[in-house]
């Protein structure tokens, strides 16, 4: 790869699409496509070896879902700048797409030059939405608000889930969380698991932290 250049994988089951795409940024002076996929087991392992800037990724694969090789890529190559290029404009695949961390969700019916502004965006770390799935978010982000649907990150936990939640970032250890709520500590563990995954936090830090800004616990 010569540097400076932004550097391209291509996962596409469609391997006369994959080679348009090929000449296509082949011809951009500053974008190069440095390894190709026609399923999920190649892009996984492809994206895993190369760790390309960007990762242009469709949904539709033979043999993987393609949300499932989306979420693996952000495990194995989480440098790499995901794009959704699909013809699937369904609301809960633009929904979980961006929810798991996607800097882009593209439609297969734009021009190439939005495409190649897509791939410059990212790289400047903007998201970059097609113009049609952009009306779908809003239409979505103004139903929830309509609705009074819309939550909070903890306001997705159960009461439990929150009492456990609480005493987390109080500081105190599963043995103790068992003890003040008169639970077993396995099922002390079960809460934390999801409560760790539903507020997206990797270790007690993180929890305390987002207890201080939600106000759950005083500084």
């Amino acid at each position: 790869m010569e540097q400076g250049r932004i550097s391209v994988f291509l996962i596409d089951d469609h391997e006369i699409f994959r080679q348009g795409l090929v000449l296509l940024l082949g011809n951009q002076p500053d974008i190069e496509v440095i390894g190709q996929a026609g399923n999920g087991a190649e892009a996984l392992k492809g994206v895993g070896e190369k760790h390309p800037d960007v990762v242009l990724l469709d949904l539709s694969l033979p043999d993987m879902n393609g949300l499932e090789v989306m979420t693996q890529i952000r495990k194995t190559a989480p440098g790499s700048k995901l794009l959704i290029l699909t013809m699937h404009d369904n609301q809960k695949y633009v929904s979980y797409a961006l929810s798991h961390g996607v800097s882009g969700y593209l439609l297969k019916d734009l021009p190439p030059d939005e495409l190649f502004l897509a791939i410059r965006s990212v790289m400047q770390g903007d998201i970059y939405l097609s113009r049609r799935v952009n009306k779908l978010v809003i239409r979505e982000y103004a139903s929830l608000t309509r609705d009074h649907k819309y939550l909070t990150s903890l306001e997705t936990l159960s009461a439990r889930e929150r009492e456990v939640f609480r005493l987390m970032a109080d500081g105190y250890c599963g043995k103790d969380i068992a003890a003040r709520l008169n639970i077993s500590p396995k099922t002390v563990e079960h809460h934390r698991g999801r409560i760790m995954s539903k507020l997206d936090c990797e270790n007690i830090a993180q929890v305390i932290k987002l207890a201080l800004k939600e106000g759950v616990i005083n500084p």
